[in-house]
């Protein structure tokens, strides 16, 4: 019988009614009732569940306003977003300057407040906070969304702290804000108040793990995880994603009997709150068990919302092959997994795990499509109090959970691991041949290809002759090679730290040559980038040499 026959709609939907009975902001008693219910109800069924207690700097919002200055005064009642600066009474006045959709300033900003259109993002906001901007305003397209300006992933370290934001935010939705555009495009001087409170400090935070052993002695296991942190009741993000979460520890420890590696679940908290700090404490203190014994880890995000009737995978490119597969057989979708994307709790790609997310998204005809970035597959409610129960589709819920169940049984029971190291060759070849292309001979990325080409023919001789190894030793070579190459195919910081908070790259550390060659390779910024390039060229080559290395000794 197939696992997705056993999946259970009544139970997907008593959880989720009764999570979403919480407004779980990280480390305040309703996710603690959550993490309570979860814990209780996966220990009734004999499911192990360990409640993990960690301190998190973890950031609240509170009440925030805007003020335009004038004759006469309007005041606006807005959001902020965490991790923003607190005002104090007084709040912080300044001049406004509009800067439209611009992602970083293209004119002096200095001791003003920008207003901006379109969603922030930290990157967005870091720019301008860098620039000299004493606050920062946000109309949205449609509703205002809730969100982040720290570029920090994970609680800050000493090397990081200095990033957390100094000056304060304000998001207004589209009706709020039309007339301050309007105002400010017809006047040459426009003044502003921004009042803003938020609550940032390092909290006690708790976060349940399951784990379902296989009947073997194998410490090996597949870690499947969403965040249980929420923006008030969040019903679609995540509550549905915690409901299939407890859905699938139930069905999978129904099977357990028939586990070649275990399962882990486990329900990151400080997801918005925290910047990724559940997960991310996760990946710093189980980091040796993770390397020794993770055999890959799926994020569950955000599944089972009305209209939400695609896949839009993305993962590492060492399981891309699999995922393509598993969407088509179990999903019934045609899909090209995406490179991974710095979203989602991707805490592990510096650990070397093997990655990936199905995500549901919305197509782009669908009337709930949010506004602001239509393209990322995201409904309107999104990061926003409309998030409720009435927005979710019991249907959809159970054919994502069935997928995810489907998907997660064949993790776990296959003999052989679905590793590929030629589809990791060809990330890293399309990567180098588009970065060489850039430079147009500006830097010497001779030494790189001969290491990937070296990786290649390894890699290739190593899965021509798979059937004839004994699985347990191609297993273990395939995920050694994931965490030789991960490390340097997604991170600059490698495994013992985490990249900041913003876009993702292949080869983020080889791929500053566009800095370089902004620069200019003669000048002094130039040259000390070049000496950044040659050092991440070197630490390219000895990670493909190590891999060949493995490949080559199975």
């Amino acid at each position: 019988m197939s696992i997705a026959t056993e999946v259970s709609t009544d139970h997907l939907w008593k959880h989720l009614e009764a999570i979403c009975q919480w407004e779980r902001y990280t480390g305040t008693p309703g996710e603690a009732q959550a993490v309570e219910y979860i814990a209780r109800e996966l220990s009734a069924l004999g499911i192990d569940v360990k409640i993990h207690e960690l301190d998190a700097l973890i950031s609240i919002p509170g009440k925030t306003s805007l003020d335009i200055l004038g004759e006469p005064p309007e005041h606006i009642p807005a959001i902020t977003a965490v991790f923003g600066a607190s005002t104090g009474v007084a709040g912080v006045t300044g001049d406004a300057v509009y800067v439209g959709e611009a992602l970083a300033p293209e004119g002096p900003v200095a001791g003003r407040i920008i207003v901006a259109e379109r969603m922030l993002s930290p990157g967005r906001f870091y720019a301008f906070e860098q620039a000299g901007a004493i606050g920062q305003v946000y109309v949205n397209m449609g509703v205002a969304h809730e969100m982040t300006v720290s570029t920090i992933w994970g609680s800050p370290t000493p090397e990081s702290v200095g990033r957390l934001p100094a000056t304060p935010v304000v998001t207004l939705s589209r009706e709020q804000g039309q007339g301050l555009i309007d105002l400010i495009k017809s006047k040459h001087e426009v003044q502003l108040r921004i009042h803003a409170q938020i609550d940032t400090r390092w909290r006690k935070t708790t976060m349940p793990v399951a784990t379902i052993p296989p009947p073997s002695v194998s410490k090996e296991y597949v870690l499947v995880a969403g965040h249980i942190d929420s923006w008030q009741f969040g019903a679609n993000d995540n509550g549905a994603g915690d409901t299939t979460l407890m859905e699938l520890a139930r069905v999978i420890h129904g099977r357990r009997n028939e586990l070649k590696r275990g399962l882990r679940v486990a329900w990151w908290n400080g997801h918005s709150h925290g910047r990724f700090s559940g997960s991310t404490w996760y990946s710093d203190h189980m980091f040796e068990d993770l390397r020794s014994n993770c055999a890959a880890y799926l994020n569950i995000d955000q599944p089972g919302c009305r209209q939400c009737t695609i896949y839009r995978p993305f993962c590492t490119a060492d399981i891309s092959a699999w995922v393509k597969d598993a969407v088509s057989r179990l999903g019934g979708q045609e899909t090209v997994p995406e490179n991974p994307r710095k979203i989602a709790d991707q805490s592990f790609w510096g650990v070397g795990i093997p990655s990936f997310s199905f995500l549901p998204v919305l197509p782009p005809e669908a009337p709930d499509l949010q506004k602001d970035h239509p393209e990322g597959g995201f409904p309107e409610y999104w990061h926003n109090p409309a998030d409720t129960l009435d927005k979710m589709d019991k249907d959809l819920l159970t054919e994502h959970t069935r997928l995810y169940a489907g998907a997660l049984l064949e993790l776990c029971t296959a003999e052989r691991f679905p590793l590929d190291p030629r589809s990791t060759a060809d990330a890293i070849d399309q990567a180098l041949v588009g970065l060489n292309e850039r430079a147009g001979g500006a830097f010497d990325f001779g030494p790189a290809f001969n290491a990937a080409e070296r990786f290649r023919k390894s890699a290739e001789s190593m899965m021509e002759k798979a059937k004839a190894v004994d699985p347990e030793a191609l297993n273990l070579a395939a995920r050694r090679i994931s965490h030789a190459l991960n490390a340097v195919l997604y991170t600059q910081q490698g495994p013992f730290d985490h990249d900041p908070a913003s876009g993702a790259q292949v080869l983020p550390g080889l791929s500053r040559v566009g800095d370089f060659l902004e620069a200019g390779p003669k000048t002094h910024e130039g040259r000390v980038l070049y000496t950044r390039l040659v050092r991440e060229r070197n630490r390219a080559c000895a990670a493909l040499i190590e891999a060949a290395r493995i490949a080559e000794s199975v």
